[in-house]
């Protein structure tokens, strides 16, 4: 009689075993990270706005930037897939990070709420109906830029979302950090 033949299990290093729930950790401490730059951004736009007409940066800033580093830094990281018969890496489609993505929308909403404001020299209210025309209509200009954009690459809708995250924040930022509106 032969012995049966079997074959041999997968040895697992000690400490190695996946938790259950890993897979959730960088989500939920990418929202965290959002959560924690957009509560120093509300000092950071105080500080934009302060009486004395120049820009006072407050407690938030220092937050609001670290903040922003840590997720920008933690969404660069590409997804890839592994190598199928020695062609290379390829680039997994998939949709952009939503917590950048939305972190880029708010902190330019409100770059360009407080732009808005400033542009009409603090006559109006912060919430008065010129402001929020104004910024409506600067975040309609963005989203043009954007559906340009989407149009010269091919409807490709995760690029323009980009953009226009990124044209949102930007632009307003400088407009702000060169005190162009004061």
């Amino acid at each position: 009689m032969t012995p049966k033949r079997e074959t041999p299990r997968a040895i697992e290093e000690r400490g190695t075993v996946k938790v259950k729930y890993a897979r959730f950790f960088w989500p939920v401490l990418r929202w965290m990270v959002l959560i924690a730059a957009l509560c120093a951004f509300i000092p950071t736009l105080a500080g934009l706005l302060d009486e004395k007409g120049r820009w006072e940066p407050g407690w938030g800033w220092g937050g609001f930037v670290l903040a922003s580093f840590t997720l920008v830094a933690m969404n660069l990281k590409p997804d890839t897939l592994p190598a199928i018969k020695g062609e290379g890496t390829a680039s997994q489609l998939r949709s952009p990070n939503w917590s950048l993505v939305s972190y880029l929308v708010i902190v330019g909403l409100g770059f360009n709420w407080v732009c808005a404001f400033l542009w009409f020299s603090r006559r109006y209210a912060f919430f008065s109906t010129p402001v929020i025309a104004m910024t409506g209509l600067i975040m309609a200009l963005y989203a043009a830029i954007a559906l340009l954009v989407a149009r010269f690459t091919g409807g490709n809708w995760r690029t323009p979302l980009i953009v226009f995250g990124i044209v949102s924040s930007a632009l307003a930022g400088i407009v702000l950090r060169l005190g162009l509106l004061r």
